[in-house]
Parts: C-alpha cells; structure tokens; sequence
C-alpha cells in the first residue's frame, strides 16, 4: 500500500479506488442483466434476479463511494507547510472523522506526549465538537488525561508544532497508539 490511511494522499487513492470499484460492481451487474435479456429475450428470468442481487454490494460501495467524494483531503499548500515540521511527533494527514451527529475533516494532526492537535481547512468545521468527539473515543479506548486541540488558522498550529517539536518525546508506544485509535476512527 503506497499511502496507508495518516499518510498524504491516501483520500485521493482512496477515493479513486471506490469509484473505479462502484462503477465495476454496477457493470457487472447490468452486464448480468443484458446477458439474461439477450439469452431469453425476456427481463423474466434468473439472472435478473442474480443482476438485483449483485445491486447490493454496488449500493454499499457506492455509499463509501460518496463519504471519500465528500472527504477533500490536505492541500498541497497544506502539507508543504506542515511537512517542514515533522519531527514535532507522529503526524498525520487526510483525516476525516465520522460521528454520529457530525463529520469534520482533519487536514493534519500530530500526537506528542499526550497531546493531540489538528488543523482543519474546512471553515465549517466545528472544532470544540471535533475536540470532545477525539477526546472521548480517546477515553473509550484508555487514553486518559489527553489534551485535544484543533486549529483552524494554519498559523497557530505551525507555532503549536514549533512547541511540540522542542518536547522530548515521553512514551513513543502510547503516542503510536493514540495514532492508531484516531487513523481506526477516521475514514
């Protein structure tokens, strides 16, 4: 896999691959469909049956087909910015978070010592609802007492970064954990 899910660019793969993958399974299907009208000359008959069935599948990758269409991903403008500044923790990018109640998309977010913090292009996103939703799913998965921060000016997570990248690293397991948990909830 040339971008796993944190890495830049895994959105645009991704949303490339689910719609190649929808348009192949409703192909197939309507190409069962002909087969079945071409062979009897009727729409009556098994395989169109098997063509309707075959719809089920091609609708649910369609629906993942819609969320990473709506999921924009970090600009490149974006990621040059916060690539300088890598060495501030483990840092991650294309992040879209689903809620039951709401969807916010993460351009980067960083984790060091306990700390969390991310940056959103999307002027939309509700960031205090965006901080709560991490923080409890956080604590549902035993990260307790971990600060979450995000960002809506690229200034102010730059500096936040600069800070973060003068910290000596506590518990670089638990900071690999606390990444897996938010790229496990994101899209």
């Amino acid at each position: 896999m040339r971008n796993p899910k944190g890495k830049y660019g895994y959105l645009a793969r991704q949303r490339k691959r689910e719609i190649v993958k929808t348009c192949a399974y409703f192909g197939i299907s309507f190409a069962i469909f002909l087969m079945g009208i071409l062979s009897t000359g009727s729409k009556n008959n098994l395989l169109t049956i098997v063509a309707v069935l075959g719809c089920l599948p091609a609708s649910k990758s369609a629906v993942s087909m819609i969320m990473y269409i709506k999921a924009k991903g970090c600009s490149p403008a974006c990621y040059d910015t916060v690539k300088e500044h890598e060495n501030a923790g483990i840092v991650m990018y294309d992040l879209y978070l689903t809620s039951e109640k709401k969807n916010y998309q993460l351009s980067s977010a960083v984790v060091k010592n306990n700390v969390v913090c991310g940056y959103t292009e999307d002027p939309k996103c509700d960031t205090n609802w965006g901080e709560k939703h991490i923080a409890d799913l956080l604590r549902q998965n035993d990260y307790k007492n971990i600060t979450v921060k995000i960002f809506g000016e690229p200034s102010k997570y730059v500096e936040r970064l600069k800070e973060l990248a003068g910290l000596s690293c506590a518990d670089e397991r638990r900071d690999a954990g606390i990444a897996k948990v938010i790229t496990d909830i994101s899209l």
